[in-house]
């Protein structure tokens, strides 16, 4: 499903009331077009949505829209992912085009499919994945909604997404997976978290601050407790 371009300018006064339902979803529209045009990523567009939607002012809700970039996509954004690999991995990873229907293929090797910085215009994503002796990953961002199909041979199936509530206009993924010696698995990572157990052991055991990019400020949902003074 293609998203078809509207207007990127600000459809809403700039007096700091309550947004209206149509204001919301212009805003919405607008980062769904830079979305699907690989101006932003999944990650970025889940963050952006929330917001938006969260924004209890138009000052707030015009946040959702601060730095969108205007510019043509950024290198990678329409690349596809390999699809076959003898003794080695088929990893999709950074920024690349996610399209409706994947598919990669591997012999003695791993499929890792990070979604977290690709970019989608679907409504809905179908992952397919084989491997003999190796496993098959894919990471969503924290929001997306995914199910996991398919059969294992000696490995294990596992679906592990964070308990948060969707993100809004987010496709919806469908993975299916074959493994032979070797596991199946989905699971949802934060932007800029690593994917790697041992590394954010590490990073806890340093004190390290977590990598993941400089977001637009998330206002406090509607209802949240304020403190004072």
């Amino acid at each position: 499903m293609e998203i078809s371009p509207v207007p990127e300018r600000e459809s809403f006064p700039h007096d700091d009331g309550v947004p209206t339902d149509d204001e919301r979803q212009s805003t919405v529209d607008t980062l769904q077009h830079a979305a699907g045009a690989g101006r932003l990523t999944l990650a970025e567009f889940t963050d952006r949505v929330d917001v938006a939607l969260a924004a209890e002012t138009r000052t707030e809700m015009r946040q959702a829209l601060q730095g969108l970039p205007k510019e043509s996509p950024i290198v990678g954004a329409t690349a596809s992912p390999p699809a076959f690999s003898l003794f080695g991995n088929v990893r999709a990873r950074g920024r690349w085009r996610l399209h409706r229907r994947n598919r990669a293929i591997t012999i003695f090797g791993d499929i890792q499919f990070d979604l977290r910085d690709s970019v989608c215009s679907e409504s809905e994503v179908w992952i397919e994945g084989r491997t003999l002796f190796g496993n098959v990953e894919v990471i969503v961002p924290e929001g997306i909604e995914a199910e996991l199909t398919g059969f294992t041979i000696f490995g294990d199936r596992r679906l592990e997404l964070a308990a948060v509530p969707r993100s809004p206009q987010t496709p919806t993924v469908h993975v299916h997976g074959m493994t032979v010696f070797g596991d199946l698995r989905i699971r949802s990572l934060a932007p800029g978290e690593s994917g790697s157990a041992w590394r954010r052991m590490l990073d806890r055991w340093r004190g390290a601050p977590p990598s993941a990019k400089q977001l637009p400020h998330r206002p406090p949902s509607p209802g949240s407790a304020k403190s004072s003074d």
